[in-house]
């Protein structure tokens, strides 16, 4: 988040590190990071009613869902900085090559960096709470299966 909001105070000045069409995106980029900052960071889909749920199940233990839900959330922030950086790289190639045609090729393959690690950083984030949603309708899901089985068995 630093990073991102960095590159966005560093743009309204005179030494913006991205070409101005980017600008409205970078903004986006920002305020999508910050909520999902949020989220991330507070209960939000977390299933806080766990042990209740667990205790209907039969047992307390709670070692299933968690190393799975953090997998899935894992691999949303991989995936999505992956895909982020490179969209963000694709969408900027072009800041290189007017940069070579201007005689400032190095300023050029700075700004293309820059593009591609702010959409690492903000894909990664969209990623950890896309996975961090699917991982807590998995878990609701897959306990109330649970639950549904145990109870046409008894």
């Amino acid at each position: 988040m630093v990073v991102v909001t960095t590159v966005v105070v560093a743009q309204e000045t005179k030494r913006a590190l991205l070409p101005v069409n980017q600008t409205r995106l970078l903004w986006i980029a920002e305020l999508a990071i910050i909520g999902g900052v949020v989220v991330l960071r507070s209960s939000w889909l977390r299933d806080t009613q766990w042990r209740s749920e667990q205790e209907r199940l039969g047992t307390l233990a709670n070692n299933f869902y968690e190393p799975r839900r953090d997998a899935l959330l894992n691999g949303g922030a991989v995936a999505g900085g992956l895909l982020g950086g490179v969209w963000w790289g694709a969408a900027t190639w072009g800041v290189l090559f007017t940069a070579m045609r201007q005689g400032a090729p190095t300023r050029g393959l700075f700004s293309l960096e820059i593009a591609a690690l702010v959409g690492a950083l903000t894909g990664g984030v969209i990623g950890a709470v896309t996975g961090l949603t699917i991982g807590d309708i998995w878990e609701r899901r897959h306990r109330k299966n649970r639950l549904s089985q145990q109870a046409t068995h008894a």
